[in-house]
Parts: structure tokens; sequence; C-alpha cells
């Protein structure tokens, strides 16, 4: 993988076409999630409403924790199978899998009937959909890609992300990160947003990782002694904007492929 080149050819159609997402969410994060993809050149829609008889005009699929209800679950069913058909991406994070049994059996039938692109979740979340405790992040992801055929991202103290053949560890975790609630969907969604511009998965989560990464760095460097989470999380989106716009800023040097 060439990063720099790679990089700049995905972000560079990323700003050009202004793909469509189509987010399935929650109240707690869908706003967050709809800024972070207007930020990165792509535009947000939400698609709770879904049926198979209406079309949504969309390059790419996010589904996250939701309130799930019948019709919501009818939904995004319906829509994960339109975008399987058509070749559309599905993303989905597992954050808050383990609190909700709906929400955990949901995610893995979507997962098993070959509905996803790309998982995002915790060692802990993305471990209980291989039945077992693989023992370090980078092994639970390849074989979590390995069983579900989707490129896996486990985030902890770093982001490991494997399709099972190939694998790459991201370092530069941002402390502050951890003071606003929505930072493990916005990997989701830059995820999410890159994968609407490539047929290439593997670099579609890897670069929507890089964007949030080296945005939160950019962001903590932005802040004054003064600010606080607040203003973090404003400055993360700003730094979102600067990194999909200025792509040569971008710092490489954390990362390990295999």
């Amino acid at each position: 993988m060439d990063f720099k080149a790679d990089f700049e050819t995905i972000v560079g159609v990323l700003r050009k076409e202004g793909p469509v997402i189509c987010h399935f969410t929650n109240y707690l994060i869908g706003e967050s999630c709809a800024d972070a993809t207007l930020a990165s050149g792509a535009f947000p829609i939400f698609g709770d409403m879904y049926d198979d008889k209406s079309e949504i005009p969309a390059d790419a699929m996010l589904f996250t924790a939701n309130i799930l209800t019948p019709k919501k679950i009818t939904a995004m069913t319906k829509a994960a199978e339109n975008a399987k058909g058509k070749g559309i991406p599905v993303i989905l994070d597992l954050g808050g899998i383990m609190t909700s049994s709906i929400w955990f059996c949901f995610a893995r039938k979507l997962l098993e009937e070959g509905y996803i692109s790309i998982a995002h979740g915790s060692q802990n979340e993305c471990e209980a959909f291989i039945g077992n405790n693989a023992g370090e992040a980078l092994k639970t992801a390849k074989d979590a890609a390995t069983k579900f055929k989707s490129v896996f991202i486990v985030s902890g103290g770093a982001n490991n992300i494997s399709n099972g053949k190939q694998t790459i560890v991201l370092n530069n975790r941002q402390p502050m990160l951890n003071d606003i609630n929505c930072a493990p969907a916005l990997i989701s969604t830059l995820c999410a947003c890159c994968s609407a511009v490539t047929k290439d998965m593997f670099s579609a989560a890897v670069f929507g990782v890089v964007v949030l990464e080296q945005a939160a760095e950019l962001a903590a460097n932005l802040i004054e002694k003064k600010d606080g989470p607040g203003m973090y999380k404003v400055r993360l989106f700003d730094g979102i904007y600067h990194i999909t716009t200025k792509w040569e800023v971008i710092n490489f040097n954390s990362t390990k492929q295999n």
C-alpha cells in the first residue's frame, strides 16, 4: 500500500464526487456522524423509514447501535438487502453491542448473511462474534475478518485492521477522543465515506481511521488551555475538513503493516 498516493486518490475523489452516505443511527450520535460526513466532503441522509418500495440514493450505508423496533429492523434489513444487490458498501459500528441482545443478534445476522463490508468495534465486542478470546486485538481482527469475509477494525489503544489476509496497526490514538461520546462512531462514519469512493474495503477502512486519527491530533493542537471537550469536538470536525483538503500534512509514521 502506497499510503500517500492512495490516500490522495481517495480523499480527492471524496471531495470531487461528494458521495451520499445513508445513516441508520441513534439520536445520541446522529448529528455528530452527519457533521463528520459533511466535513469530509460527503453528504449525509437518514434512512430510518426505508422500505423496499423507496429508493435511497446512497453510495454507502452506515449502521450504528440503534433503538431497535420492529419497523427499524425491517428498514435496516431491507436497506442491507438492497445495498448488497447493488454493490453498495454497508459499514457496521458495533458500539453498544454487548448491552442489548436484540442489537447483538441483529448485528450477527447481518454479518453471517454477508451484508457487511466493514465492521468496527472494541476487542470485547468483536470477540463476542467469533466466540473465543483471541488474546490480542490484531488476531481478533484477522479471525473475525476471516470468519465473516468482511474487513474488521478492532479499536482500543490502537486501531487493528484486517481483511483476513492483510493487516495493519494504526497507533496514533489521541487521548482527548476519550472525552467525547461519539469518537468510535466517527471512525465508522469516515470509513463509510471512504468506502463510497473505492472498491477496496481494506483501504477504505485504513483511510477512514487515518482521517479520524490525524484530525484528532490536529484538533488537540488547535485548542487552547482554557478549552475542554466541547471545543475539542468542534475542532475535531475542523480537523476532518483540513485533513481531507490538505492531505499533504498527514503523518504516516505510526503504522505497522503485515
